[in-house]
């Protein structure tokens, strides 16, 4: 039973540690190839737990090839067009401008309630209020809507807006981040100073605290604390 026990552990942090070597791509924006690896993982990880008698280190190793092999041909793919075709595809129109692509839709058992299910989930009603349909390499499908359909931007009418400013979290539940205060070129002389002007009497009482490095500052108080007084 501790074996099991400290055998999760280790595994578990193996694990999370090689995904995070493959990069930050969601789940949902998986290619085929980083699919298949994320799920043999899952398989080989779970056999040093459930099976003592396994040996712990050929799991171990098995884990790190397979995310060494992922890595090598994601780089390759970022390299070389032809190998990006080969283990990722190219995107595929199913529909462009009054025109619908059957073979293309046979191709991937894409059927016409599909293809209309996408088009309603932009809000559009019809075809005609689109002009492209695309699946791309991990599966997810773009609409693109006429010109007429787009939503409005200060561009179209002329208007050049400021630019907007990037806010970062600098109080977490009471924590400071640092390294957001250092990037925002602040520190915590500053803080303290905010935390003087908007007359709050410690971290304690911040649920979140943000900030842009043009200094706006936006507070959100720990009401739970708040209550337990």
């Amino acid at each position: 039973m501790f074996t099991a026990f400290i055998r999760t552990i280790i595994m578990y942090f193996f694990v999370v540690l090689t995904l995070r070597l493959q990069g930050k791509r969601q789940i949902g924006e998986l290619e085929a190839s980083e699919l298949v690896v994320t799920i043999v993982i899952s398989e080989v990880a779970a056999l040093p737990i459930q099976d003592t008698s396994q040996p712990l280190i050929n799991s171990l190793v098995s884990i790190f090839l397979l995310v060494i092999l992922e890595v090598l041909i994601s780089f390759g793919a970022y390299k070389s067009f032809a190998l990006r075709k080969i283990f990722f595809g190219t995107p595929s129109v199913f529909y462009e401008k009054g025109k619908i692509n059957e073979s293309e839709m046979e191709k991937h058992r894409f059927n016409l309630h599909d293809l209309m299910e996408c088009v309603r989930n932009t809000g559009a009603t019809n075809l005609s209020e689109v002009d492209f349909v695309i699946m791309e390499t991990n599966g997810n499908v773009s609409v693109i809507p006429t010109p007429q359909k787009r939503s409005l931007t200060p561009e179209d009418v002329g208007i050049s807006p400021s630019a907007s400013a990037l806010s970062y979290v600098i109080v977490d539940n009471g924590c400071i981040n640092s390294h957001n205060l250092k990037t925002l070129g602040f520190d915590e002389n500053w803080l303290r100073k905010q935390l003087s002007l908007k007359k709050v009497s410690g971290l304690a009482d911040i649920f979140c605290m943000t900030a842009t490095k043009d200094g706006d500052v936006i507070i959100i108080p720990n009401n739970k604390r708040r209550k337990n007084r």
